[in-house]
């Protein structure tokens, strides 16, 4: 089957969308970079020099390899081209702290190229939206701002595996569930924290994809199972041969840094820190000897950590446990009902559990949730308004990350463009929707702003202001739209004065008479109608506010007429 050439003007307008937001990325290469630069600077020497026994054990720098096994070969596989871009940034001691142009140049590279896969899911995902939806969900994701902040400014490789994240719910909502289980194997094999969804898969896959009976569902566990194993066996076991499990492991939970991280993620446990420094404060002004913590809770160094003075102490245990809490109503939803539609509401879900309560949270997991919530967003009004909040916050959050003042102008710019784009784009989407559930969803049947002609007017999208983006309508609509309304006033009006006129001698006539004068005035009324018509489409008069595009500027008082009369003067 051929595609229309309209379709592949809509794929072609797709990928310039994708082109021009790499134009973009490529124009923030010499922007300020973290210390997460140098960080995976090192990784590509100690990958690309040392063998594989030592990448987990080695301390030349602070910056030890604490990521999964699967990242570290994607560092080694890198560490080939760095290496002849420049074998500086490969050495394991003259690389130290390195950053020649050409080395800067190359990592900010690599991160652009990585998002090639996350280009790739996201339009595996828009498959299934047209027009207005498909285009707003490559603004959300591919034009992220908490993307461009954190992974083209700060530096880091979340868009890539954010692309594999939604490469793993496409394929479950696709049905696909081995190939879902798959890639989400290989995810955590490349960032283990992710795993805090890792419940929610297991539950669905389990009661989705292992059913049809015991023995039937017996031989697809073990197919699943078999598929995720083996991936886990290609990322492990070569440390496994070489004894380093234990030291891979080590280093992939350091539980040691603190309940917080450097740059506070706004979460539950910032409210508990806050509570217990403020009760210290308190009991030492009353006289208890309270002692004061001698370091910080929000380390990012092992070791470097404090007990609280008041409250008790909060373990990676006791979050473990809180988290799975907060997750647990979304499994037992999963458990009841495994719907492939709801797999990535439940994922982002869960993502979202995890940087409430989870153990050292860095600021950059909100991402985890906020880019499968706008997935979400473009199938209701009501989840779009919970995504413009979300997605805002989360943005603003970031913000710390980029304390030079040279990059405070882009920070500001990317919120507001996302903030103006999500505006004016769900708006457009909603008011074009034929379902009326998600196009008015915002709007209770009572609004008070509600328009009586609810199917044309626009939506309050994010249930605060209105934005006319439709087109208007014909004047001729408009203006017998209003006349009907007065017909019926008129006729209703001649019939209550007839009534009061008749005498009570001639009650049984009083109903015809009104009958009569209610359709002599429905006449009236259509000729007026009519003259409105022809005079809207020859002259269109000014002194209603008629203007060329078409749409119509009624009087404040045009409501406030008791009479045909009055109406045919307002016209006339």
């Amino acid at each position: 089957m051929k595609k229309s050439p309209k379709n592949h003007r809509r794929i072609s307008d797709i990928w310039w969308f994708a082109l021009v937001a790499t134009a973009v990325k490529l124009l923030l290469i010499p922007a300020y970079r973290s210390t997460d630069f140098e960080v995976h600077r090192h990784w590509l020497a100690l990958t690309h020099s040392l063998p594989l026994s030592r990448w987990y054990s080695d301390t030349t720098s602070p910056w030890t390899l604490d990521y999964p096994p699967f990242f570290a070969y994607f560092e080694k596989f890198l560490s080939f081209f760095a290496s002849l871009v420049d074998p500086t940034m490969t050495h394991l001691h003259k690389g130290l702290n390195y950053a020649s142009p050409r080395a800067i140049l190359f990592q900010r590279l690599s991160v652009i190229f990585s998002d090639v896969l996350l280009i790739y899911s996201t339009r595996k995902l828009s498959k299934d939206f047209k027009g207005t939806g498909k285009f707003l969900m490559w603004a959300l994701i591919i034009w992220s701002p908490g993307l461009f902040i954190v992974d083209h400014l700060h530096f880091q490789y979340n868009g890539f595996m954010l692309g594999m994240l939604l490469l793993s719910l496409s394929y479950l909502e696709e049905g696909r569930d081995v190939m879902g289980g798959f890639v989400f194997a290989v995810l955590l094999c490349f960032k283990h924290l992710f795993a805090v969804a890792a419940p929610v898969y297991f539950v669905y896959l389990f009661r989705h994809y292992c059913r049809g009976g015991f023995v039937k569902g017996s031989g697809r566990l073990v197919v699943m199972g078999s598929v995720v194993l083996a991936v886990f066996a290609a990322a492990y076991g070569p440390f496994a041969y070489y004894g380093q499990i234990q030291q891979v492991f080590r280093r992939m939970f350091p539980f040691g840094r603190g309940l917080c991280h450097a740059y506070w993620a706004p979460n539950f446990w910032v409210f508990y820190i806050i509570l217990d420094k403020l009760l210290a404060f308190l009991f030492a002004k009353l006289g208890f000897n309270i002692q004061a913590p001698t370091a910080s809770f929000t380390s990012g160094l092992v070791g470097d950590s404090s007990p609280f003075a008041v409250l008790p102490t909060i373990t990676p245990l006791i979050t473990f446990i809180t988290v799975l809490l907060a997750i647990s109503p979304c499994l037992i939803k999963i458990w009841r009902d495994p719907q492939p539609s709801m797999v990535t509401r439940w994922v982002a879900y869960a993502y979202t559990c995890g940087f409430l309560f989870g153990w050292h949270v860095h600021e950059k997991a909100s991402l985890h949730f906020v880019v499968p919530l706008s997935i979400i967003a473009l199938k209701s009004a009501e989840d779009a308004k919970h995504y413009f909040f979300l997605s805002i916050v989360s943005c603003y959050s970031l913000f710390p990350l980029l304390f030079e003042a040279q990059e405070y102008p882009i920070k500001v710019s990317l919120l507001l463009l996302h903030a103006v784009l999500m505006w004016f784009g769900f708006s457009s989407h909603f008011s074009k929707s034929k379902d009326g559930k998600a196009s008015s969803s915002v709007l209770g049947k009572d609004d008070k702003f509600r328009s009586p002609n609810a199917d044309r007017d626009v939506k309050f999208v994010l249930g605060c202001l209105p934005s006319q983006l439709r087109k208007p309508e014909p004047v001729e609509a408009k203006v017998t739209s209003l006349g009907a309304s007065l017909v019926l006033q008129a006729a209703k009006e001649s019939s209550s004065i007839t009534t009061a006129a008749a005498p009570e001698s001639v009650e049984g006539n009083t109903s015809e008479s009104s009958e009569v004068l209610g359709i002599e005035a429905a006449k009236e009324s259509s000729e007026v109608l009519g003259i409105v018509s022809a005079k809207s489409k020859q002259s269109r008069p000014e002194k209603v506010g008629i203007k060329e595009q078409g749409e119509v500027k009624i009087p404040g008082d045009i409501f406030k007429v008791s009479s045909l009369k009055t109406f045919r003067n307002h016209w006339e």
